[in-house]
């Protein structure tokens, strides 16, 4: 049975690692990236995992997070979601019809290197009187007024 690489913040400083064992994802990564080594050597050094494990750990990465996360719910007819995100190189904006029940079914999705492109789809395609947040803190965030790629808004918590 092959082991998942999990992350326990009690363990290795919460770097992931392959569950029962020592094994950290960057020691397996260190040794893999190194010159020369190939598959015999890095099964070698660590015999205690399969080879799917080992798979697992040289291709691993983190789980997505953006940098700026900000979402609104439109209530409809119809239901639909608004997310607006940064990652490390540029801006997406996604459109989400909800079903009753919750369920999420894309609509749209754009990307965009700079805030001022992917803003266009925002005006063109979100209605105005949403209520856009900070999809982390829940505070309020006026998205039309974000001026520069990496500069937080002005954020109001609300209770």
């Amino acid at each position: 049975m092959v082991r998942p690489i999990i992350v326990d913040p009690a363990r290795f400083d919460g770097e992931p690692h392959i569950e029962g064992t020592a094994v950290t994802v960057e020691m397996v990564q260190a040794l893999w990236k190194r010159p020369g080594v190939g598959a015999a050597e890095t099964r070698a050094q660590f015999p205690e995992l399969t080879e799917a494990e080992l798979g697992a750990a040289v291709t691993y990465t983190p789980p997505w997070t953006p940098i700026l996360n900000y979402c609104a719910d439109w209530p409809g007819p119809p239901h639909r979601r608004f997310r607006l995100w940064e990652e490390t190189v540029g801006w997406g904006f996604g459109i989400k019809e909800v079903d009753g029940r919750g369920a999420e079914q894309p609509l749209s999705d754009q990307w965009e290197e700079e805030l001022s492109e992917i803003l266009r789809y925002v005006e063109r395609d979100a209605p105005r009187g949403l209520v856009w947040r900070n999809a982390r803190t829940g505070a309020v965030v006026d998205i039309r007024d974000l001026r520069s790629r990496g500069q937080l808004p002005n954020e109001t918590i609300l209770p």
